[in-house]
């Protein structure tokens, strides 16, 4: 009883191998092309096809890459079923775009252990055409410079030619490793004679900076795309299309690397021009009064990123704010133009003359191939003193007025009795005139101080130069309490010139006098929240306690000089 059963298990494990031996010698692989042989710019589809149940992801078609374009991979099953004996296949279906002309293999594929045999397939090139139409599509590339430095524009140009309508289409960018590549310019379209047939011609640009020395190859770019198959019969409003593939020829380059000794900045460049402008076109400056200076750095042939910092100097007699500097590439012609802004307010301290320095930015010539340098002459200018607001002068008393106006009227009246019986009249006619005429300066004073009364409503408005130090400070602190930059700004400066008995000094200089560097360090603070453009938040707290030590401080120092120069009680006699 053992026995049988031992028997039977040994028999159902030599059918169960036996049928899985038979299930898998049952599979079978095979890899062909339905070109062969194809044109060097041609496409054309390996499929691979198994028989069995085979898994999905069991295609690898990546080692194809070295030697073609390997486009996309569609995969498609079919089971069928045929006096009840059902059988299977998957196909594998990988566009292939051969690179060069010659012969090339298509290697063996490996899937789940059953292998394809491998073939030869031949790539001819275009001039082998035997078609006397003469090509449906096809592309061409160029570059202007097979040979340049690194890091130099190279102009890459694609033409797709098309001999039919194009129903839809895409075209890739070339590829290159360790480059930086970007369209310039818009698409061209046109019509073009090509071996006796018309083409429609889109032509694309592409800007192509290397970023590694040595010898390289740029990858033609691809187009998939389905043109109109006018061969064919169309039903109703469908026409039929027909899918192609193309690449464009590959084109190599040399990359020569930095010029050895080169110590500058590398910026290579046909052209490189540096300008500044100044705020308002200013050509004399103002003791205290801030002024915006603008330097330009514009390079052809390269991209923002390419530019150098703007290295610009300035004298100690100046308080200097820069903002962010401001990049960007423009294209116009064709061609790239790389721009770089640095904005700087300059705030001069010293009355005199100020030297500015020059400016240069090196740049290498590739037409010259020689170090050039963009510059900025240096500048003198002249700062001049703060101008102080003028008082209006209030208008004159109509006594005086008057006065005056009746030596100019009324001639003396003389001791004859006769002149005077004479003249009486005139005389209350004069005096009459003078009346109506004091009447009338009268209230034209009063309109004019009525009307300076409503544009200066208060003296926080406008502040004087001429307030007292109590004034000054009372309005100088309601602006630190509002935290107003402006505000206080404007009467720390007058404030500072009561208390250094100069009202004519400016905020820098009244500032040098005092040596305070912690009120210098925050008055700093305060100038680059306003005349920056990327102003930050200012807070007053601090300064508002700097400045009350500072003026208890100069209270304590004036008490104190004025009782050195007090008189003794006990004089000597």
């Amino acid at each position: 009883m053992i026995k049988s059963k031992i028997i039977q298990i040994i028999i159902g494990l030599c059918l169960y191998s036996f049928c899985h031996f038979s299930l898998a010698q049952s599979i079978e692989v095979k890899a062909s092309a339905d070109k062969n042989p194809v044109m060097v710019d041609e496409s054309f589809i390996l499929s691979v096809i198994a028989n069995g149940d085979i898994d999905t992801n069991a295609f690898d078609s990546s080692f194809l890459m070295k030697d073609f374009v390997v486009g996309r991979t569609s995969i498609s099953s079919q089971t069928k079923m045929i006096n009840f004996k059902t059988t299977q296949s998957k196909t594998w279906s990988t566009v292939l775009i051969p690179r060069k002309q010659g012969r090339f293999t298509i290697p063996s594929f490996d899937l789940n252990g059953n292998k394809t045999e491998p073939f030869d397939v031949l790539v001819m090139p275009i001039s082998a055409s035997t078609s006397s139409k003469g090509r449906e599509l096809f592309i061409t590339t160029e570059v202007d410079l097979d040979k340049a430095y690194l890091q130099q524009q190279i102009q890459y140009t694609v033409k797709l030619h098309l001999g039919r309508d194009l129903q839809r289409g895409t075209l890739s960018s070339p590829t290159l490793e360790n480059a930086d590549i970007r369209q310039i310019g818009k698409d061209k379209e046109y019509n073009e004679i090509v071996e006796n047939r018309r083409y429609r011609i889109i032509e694309r640009t592409f800007a192509i900076i290397p970023q590694k020395s040595g010898k390289f190859t740029i990858n033609g770019p691809l187009f998939e795309g389905e043109l109109i198959d006018n061969s064919q019969q169309s039903f109703g409003f469908f026409n039929r299309s027909k899918v192609v593939n193309r690449v464009g020829p590959e084109q190599t380059i040399e990359i020569k690397p930095i010029p050895s000794g080169y110590t500058e900045s590398w910026l290579p460049s046909e052209y490189v021009k540096i300008n500044d402008e100044w705020q308002s076109g200013v050509n004399e400056l103002v003791l205290g009064e801030p002024v915006t200076r603008t330097i330009t750095l514009s390079a052809i042939d390269v991209v923002e990123e390419q530019l150098p910092e703007i290295l610009s100097s300035y004298p100690s007699s100046v308080k200097t704010y820069p903002d962010k500097a401001e990049t960007a590439t423009l294209v116009k012609d064709n061609t790239l133009i790389a721009q770089r802004k640095e904005s700087i307010a300059i705030i001069p301290n010293e009355v005199g003359e100020l030297l500015i320095p020059e400016v240069k930015v090196a740049w290498f010539n590739t037409v010259t191939e020689k170090t050039e340098y963009a510059t900025l002459p240096a500048k003198t200018m002249q700062v001049n003193p703060a101008t102080i607001q003028n008082v209006p002068n209030t208008p004159t008393t109509p006594d005086v007025q008057s006065t005056q106006k009746l030596t100019d009227i009324a001639p003396p009246i003389t001791a004859e009795v006769p002149v005077q019986i004479q003249t009486s009249y005139w005389q209350w006619v004069c005096l009459g005139l003078i009346i109506l005429w004091g009447i009338t300066v009268l209230a034209w004073w009063y309109h004019i101080k009525s009307l300076s009364s409503n544009s200066n409503p208060s003296s926080e408005s406008t502040p004087r130069v001429t307030e007292s130090e109590q004034s000054s400070w009372r309005a100088l602190e309601k602006a630190l309490d509002k935290n107003d930059a402006l505000g206080t700004q404007q009467y720390l400066e007058i404030w500072l010139r009561n208390i250094t008995n100069d009202r004519s000094a400016s905020l820098a200089l009244c500032m040098s006098r005092l040596e305070e560097p912690e009120l210098e360090s925050l008055v700093n603070r305060l100038l680059a929240s306003r005349y920056s453009k990327n102003q930050a938040e200012w807070s007053a707290n601090d300064l508002h306690k700097v400045l009350r030590k500072l003026r208890k401080d100069q209270k304590h120092m004036k008490k104190a000089q004025a009782n050195t120069n007090l008189m003794p009680l006990h004089p000597n006699t």
